[in-house]
């Protein structure tokens, strides 16, 4: 997915940007300015949010119920839901982002239906509803077993017995950052306003903080997906 993502963002964007510099009309200063702010927001949550995420959900789930305990669980419950929610974000901010700089608008109803504005607007238990039924069917595609599947959430509450396997799952999972990135992902989603809510009202600094978000997500991508290991 890195790769791919990679070569879509240093090849294929900068070459169609090329080309729509020489395509009349050309969209309005504001709106590419807008979507190159939202278009960093959007690839900032994929690679430093929704990547890390699901690597751990997939750490987790794959690695057997025999190895399970609550905290791993727990912790592979979470990194899947957050991570299917900030996929949706993200690609909502990426296409909007897309719309402002090569000129098109998108429609408000999918920028909602992406964002998930549709359900926060005092229907948050439709939201959760639709998270966690998405959770489930996540975990499921991941284990490939409704067996397994119900092991993994029985162990959300009842802990399983535990066994050399359960500890060696628990240090790998607790290590190489996981607890701070889901830490990250519940800020995020609870502290910060949507992307188009927070670039809504034009500011240097709000550019700047998208900007070195984007820098910061090339960065981590350029070290997991460099064309010349």
């Amino acid at each position: 997915m890195l790769i791919s993502l990679h070569h879509l963002l240093f090849v294929l964007l900068p070459v169609a940007l090329t080309v729509r510099l020489y395509v009349k009309p050309r969209p309005a200063t504001f709106d590419v300015a807008n979507g190159i702010t939202r278009f960093c927001l959007g690839i900032g949550k994929w690679v430093l949010l929704v990547n890390p995420l699901w690597h751990l959900a997939t750490m987790t789930f794959r690695g057997g119920p025999e190895s399970l305990g609550t905290s791993v669980a727990w912790m592979g419950f979470l990194s899947l839901l957050l991570s299917l929610h900030f996929a949706f974000t993200a690609a909502g901010d990426v296409l909007a982002g897309l719309g402002g700089m090569f000129g098109f608008k998108v429609a408000e109803p999918v920028q909602e239906a992406l964002t998930l504005r549709r359900f926060t607007k005092g229907k948050w238990l439709r939201l959760i509803a639709l998270l966690l039924a998405g959770t489930v069917i996540g975990a499921l595609v991941q284990t490939a077993s409704f067996g397994d599947t119900w092991l993994h959430l029985k162990a959300l509450f009842v802990p399983p017995p535990r066994t050399m396997a359960t500890l060696l799952q628990q240090t790998r999972v607790r290590t190489d950052f996981n607890v701070l990135t889901i830490f990250a992902a519940l800020v995020c989603l609870i502290g910060l306003p949507h992307s188009r809510d927070f670039l809504r009202e034009p500011a240097p600094w709000k550019a700047t903080i998208s900007i070195l978000i984007f820098t910061f997500a090339v960065a981590m991508l350029w070290t997991h997906a460099a064309p010349m290991p």
